[in-house]
């Protein structure tokens, strides 16, 4: 009985002698010296300003551009953890906290503002080095200017009366600095050619969601934005088209292959020649008409009935006009004297 409590006892002894060499272990590795390099990420943010200022913030332009800073850490291992945790590869610099809420220039110092950010824990941690050591910010004040509208149109387009946009005016909105450099005070609304195609002259037409742009901003300025950023344009197109009398135009009479020599048809001798028919269409195809490398036509047609019925008149067709053209006026119609010719056989009346 005796061996056997003494046995446990040893047992009991190693167990405990254990278990206290771990704790040990274990407490002086949370408390040992090492060296970590960690990385994180910049992040620069900003909330509602004091005062009322609506502030704008970023890296400043031409510096290096910081996107990731290495830190080196000293200390325990359990204090490094602990700060590891906390960045979550992530360092924040806060305007009104680590960057001044006033518009300047600020050269920041990253070591200085680690070791006394509010949101980290330096107990038993030594930052030892941060690369890059300084970051430049600029901050500056946003402010608003309205700018009125001009139309800029392909070359050679003109417009009847005063052209409007909805809206007249457009709202910008960018840094104090980057308002400074814009030299224009209006904004240009361009006008493509292919716009322009879809109009009809002489008309009161709406292009809609046309693009506005201001010499001095775009799409990358800093801060920078136009509101709206397209507007609805109201214009109507000068008429383009002009008018051209023709010369005389000889009358043509067309009949189905089967009536001819059947019948004898004269036009009236006041109608031989259609006079003073006046045609309206582009410039570029009313000089094809001057120049003869377009000749229209005119015709009359007679069908079986027109022909058995001896109609005294006929409506003229004008054809072969350049594209875009068109005949002005009313109607031509030309008199007419239909005989049969003698001794002609009667074509058979076609099947209805």
């Amino acid at each position: 009985m005796n061996e056997q409590r003494s046995l446990f006892a040893k047992v009991r002894t190693v167990i405990v002698v254990t278990l206290i060499s771990m704790m040990l272990w274990l407490l002086a590795e949370s408390r040992m010296v090492r060296s970590q390099t960690v990385e994180a990420q910049l992040a620069i943010t900003s909330v509602e300003s004091p005062g009322g200022l609506e502030l704008v913030v970023r890296q400043v332009p031409g510096e290096s551009f910081v996107r990731v800073v290495e830190i080196e850490l000293e200390g325990s291992t359990s204090g490094i953890d602990e700060l590891v945790r906390q960045l979550q590869n992530r360092l924040e610099l806060r305007l009104g906290r680590e960057i001044p809420a006033r518009p300047g220039i600020f050269e920041i110092d990253l070591r200085a503002e680690l070791r006394r950010s509010p949101d980290l824990d330096m107990h038993g941690v030594t930052i030892t080095s941060v690369i890059p050591e300084r970051v430049f910010i600029e901050v500056d004040e946003i402010e608003t200017r309205e700018f009125p509208l001009r139309i800029v149109l392909p070359d050679g387009v003109e417009i009847d009366g005063a052209h409007r946009f909805d809206p007249a005016l457009v709202r910008v909105r960018a840094p104090s600095s980057v308002l400074a450099q814009v030299g224009v005070d209006s904004g240009n609304v361009t006008v493509t050619r292919d716009q322009i195609d879809q109009l009809n002259p002489g008309r009161l037409e709406t292009i809609p969601g046309v693009i506005v742009e201001i010499e001095g901003i775009d799409a990358g300025t800093w801060g920078a934005t136009i509101e709206p950023a397209q507007v609805d344009v109201f214009i109507e197109l000068q008429s383009v088209t002009q008018e051209l009398e023709l010369d005389p135009l000889p009358v043509q009479v067309l009949i189905a292959p089967a009536e001819i020599g059947r019948w004898r048809v004269d036009i009236d001798d006041g109608d031989r020649d259609l006079i003073g028919v006046t045609v309206e269409g582009p410039v570029e195809g009313l000089e094809l008409l001057r120049s003869g490398a377009i000749r229209p036509r005119a015709y009359i047609v007679l069908s079986y009935v027109d022909l058995e019925g001896g109609i005294p008149a006929q409506s003229v067709q004008i054809v072969n006009l350049p594209p875009g053209c068109r005949v002005l006026g009313t109607e031509r119609v030309v008199g007419l004297r239909i005989t049969r010719v003698p001794d002609a056989e009667p074509a058979s009346e076609p099947a209805p």
